[in-house]
């Protein structure tokens, strides 16, 4: 809620402190420097303005009145503690859409999942979305896998969705989107997996339970240096993230996420996306799909 604006004693208007502070430029070095250390992220100074608006925010949740106090907080240990995931879930951006690079859905054809399925353990497929922002990616790919599978009565299917920000992560976990979202969801998928509010004036909706329970969510950190999913994945989307990163950043991540694609599996990465190093064992199978390569 923002603060409200009152007079003072001789009537006239007083105006909240964090609404008038400025990013001064050694204040934004060091908050480009924590978020670069924290997330990854490269900022240039052409974000100057749009790390200011979002920060401004904190300063009024904080009661801090300088951005300078604020940089000042961060660098505690203590004050991170409290404070360091507030600023990572202010300071990225999370943007996401169902079938998104539609390209990249499309490729899992009846073949293409039968490929994967005679490649794995021939039980079931399991995907990993590893930046899910607030789920979309994570629940388009169930419900291609679901209808693939017919309600996994053909083979088994699990999404794991993370990221880095909590507060995202809780808006996936809900599933409660705005009906203008799921536009871009096929009529078919759109009828069985998409659940209209009895409230018409909401304008929302929300994805069906047999697709939320098969969708887990936690958060992870890609700048870790390990990650420890639970099993070795057949898919790993990681799309429109790497952009955000430098070169050497870029390279460790797609690095650390080849590991945990299975031989035969694929790594999936966005159209903006590029893959620097020729080092890895992926091949590339086309729209920034690699298949991991290896033993099988």
């Amino acid at each position: 809620m923002a603060a409200l604006r009152k007079p003072n004693p001789e009537g006239t208007e007083v105006i909240p402190a964090w609404t008038r502070v400025q990013l001064a430029d050694a204040a934004f070095a060091t908050l480009v420097r924590l978020v670069r250390e924290s997330c990854g992220v490269a900022m240039s100074d052409f974000k100057k303005t749009m790390l200011e608006t979002r920060l401004r925010r904190r300063l009024q949740a904080t009661g801090l009145e300088s951005f300078e106090a604020y940089v000042a907080l961060l660098q505690k240990p203590e004050g991170w503690r409290e404070e360091g995931q507030n600023f990572v879930d202010a300071v990225v951006t999370n943007e996401t859409s169902f079938f998104r690079e539609r390209a990249h859905f499309d490729h899992f054809t009846p073949a293409e999942v039968e490929r994967l399925l005679k490649n794995g353990d021939g039980r079931g497929l399991h995907v990993w979305s590893a930046a899910a922002s607030s789920g979309q990616e994570a629940y388009t790919m169930a419900m291609v896998l679901d209808s693939l599978s017919e309600g996994a009565t053909r083979f088994d299917w699990s999404v794991l969705a993370t990221d880095i920000s909590v507060k995202v992560l809780r808006m996936a976990r809900e599933a409660v989107y705005r009906s203008e979202d799921v536009a871009p969801v096929p009529p078919a998928l759109l009828d069985r997996y998409v659940l209209r509010s009895r409230d018409e004036a909401s304008g929302t909706v929300r994805i069906a339970p047999e697709l939320r329970q098969r969708v887990h969510f936690g958060q992870l950190n890609l700048m870790h240096a390990e990650y420890k999913p639970k099993r070795t994945m057949d898919v790993i989307f990681c799309r429109n993230v790497l952009i955000y990163f430098e070169p050497a950043v870029q390279e460790q991540v797609v690095s650390k996420l080849a590991r945990h694609v299975r031989p035969g599996g694929l790594l999936i990465l966005g159209h903006s996306d590029s893959l620097r190093t020729k080092t890895l064992p992926l091949r590339l199978v086309g729209n920034n799909i690699y298949e991991r390569l290896g033993d099988r």
